[in-house]
């Protein structure tokens, strides 16, 4: 993984708290190149966007750290870090979506207060969804996976025939 570690900066202390479990990879289950080009393509803007806003948050930060009026400095930090904590929040829903193969419109409807509840709320919301998976698709007309077409009068007799013979 090329982009910068899975985490969310606490305002109290202004380092990076890894809200991954110990052990697990965030890519488990097959891993990014078993994705389609679209989901990667995804993965990639949604890692981008959380790297610039932990940048954006660290350079304001910096600003702000030299600013007369402290509750000014406070107020500017909390709203980045509350852009900070949306763009993780989109970035863990992009994720469940992925993992229980929700819908766009469904990834949207992902709610939690932590990782947990989303991802409980991800596999209720996964039930509900419909598959194509679990329906055969239908045979083909023209690959001849329908009815077979109906005989002539000519081939009627001719199996009338071999059918008596037999």
């Amino acid at each position: 993984m090329n982009g910068p570690p899975s985490g969310s900066i606490d305002p109290t202390i202004g380092t990076t708290a890894n809200t991954q479990p110990s052990g697990q990879d965030p890519t488990a289950g097959g891993g990014e190149a078993a994705l389609p080009e679209w989901a990667r393509g995804e993965l990639s803007r949604a890692r981008d966007e959380a790297a610039h806003r932990r940048i954006e948050l660290r350079e304001l930060k910096d600003q702000l750290a030299g600013m007369a009026n402290p509750d000014e400095a406070q107020a500017a930090i909390q709203i980045a870090h509350d852009r900070l904590a949306e763009t993780e929040q989109q970035l863990t829903c992009e994720r469940l979506g992925r993992k229980y193969h929700l819908p766009d419109t469904l990834v949207a409807r992902i709610q939690g207060e932590d990782d947990d509840a989303m991802e409980n709320d991800a596999k209720a919301l996964s039930e509900l969804a419909p598959t194509t998976a679990g329906r055969p698709p239908r045979p083909d007309r023209l690959q001849g996976g329908g009815d077979p077409a109906p005989l002539s009068p000519a081939e009627r007799f001719a199996q009338l025939i071999q059918t008596r013979l037999r």
